[in-house]
């Protein structure tokens, strides 16, 4: 079972928000409270391997893995369908959710994430990190990753907080992670052919995935956007109001 937080009591749509590569669940503490005093219910699963949920079973981790456990998740906890979230990595799982178990998924959000696969490049660097992280283990991604995570209006304050949720990954999972990363393919076609509401909330000061990335899908009913100036990889932290809010506006769809 899945280490998780929920909050809120409401009977409208349940929001399940998936934390981001390498963190945990207390990245969306910010939003949270928002959320539920606006009343949604909120759930706020541990990935496998990081938090509190154990690591992914098996021999090569794929986002598909992640998903088929957090489908059971969804399964004991949620209702029928909720309206899933991803951040970054949290998004991809996501992706792999809505593509495999779309009887789960009723909205589909990405937060500072993509659609697309790696090209060679951010291929190749992450499997030269995967090497890294096995001679020196989870710290050798800091303090650069910390750095990359937030952008420079709130380093001060979320920087260190970064740091500290990092430093506690196990490098067994942190290599999990890499290697589903790198090994998943393009799913813009299961955004783009994605029948309920769409979320999608970007900073223009993003480190690790530009803005020119977040997904702009061209069928449909266009998705709820939210794209914050300013605001690097972690807009939960950093802009939190306008994040709850595009969420909030995201939720009323699921109930029209």
């Amino acid at each position: 079972m899945l280490g998780y937080d929920a909050a809120g009591r409401g009977d409208g749509p349940v929001i399940v928000l998936v934390h981001g590569w390498p963190l945990n669940r207390t990245i969306w503490s910010e939003v949270t409270s928002r959320l539920a005093a606006s009343g949604l219910r909120v759930l706020a699963p541990d990935l496998p391997g990081f938090g509190e949920s154990p690591p992914l079973p098996g021999p090569s981790p794929r986002a598909e893995g992640y998903a088929a456990e957090l489908a059971t998740f969804l399964e004991a906890v949620g209702p029928r369908q909720s309206a899933v979230a991803g951040h970054s990595f949290g998004g991809y799982v996501a992706l792999a959710l809505a593509e495999m178990r779309p009887d789960l998924v009723g909205g589909l959000g990405l937060i500072a994430s993509r659609t697309g696969a790696d090209n060679d490049t951010v291929r190749r660097g992450r499997l030269e990190t995967i090497e890294k992280v096995r001679a020196g283990g989870t710290k050798v991604l800091l303090p650069g990753l910390a750095e990359k995570l937030v952008g420079t209006g709130g380093a001060a304050a979320w920087r260190p907080r970064a740091s500290r949720i990092i430093e506690q990954v196990p490098a067994e999972s942190v290599i999990a992670g890499l290697t589903a990363m790198a090994a998943r393919p393009d799913r813009t076609v299961v955004f783009e052919r994605f029948s309920g509401p769409r979320l999608v909330v970007h900073g223009t000061a993003d480190a690790l995935i530009p803005v020119a990335e977040a997904a702009q899908p061209s069928t449909g009913r266009p998705p709820v956007r939210a794209i914050l100036r300013d605001v690097g990889h972690m807009p939960m932290w950093e802009s939190p109001d306008a994040t709850a809010d595009a969420v909030v506006t995201w939720s009323k769809r699921l109930r029209s």
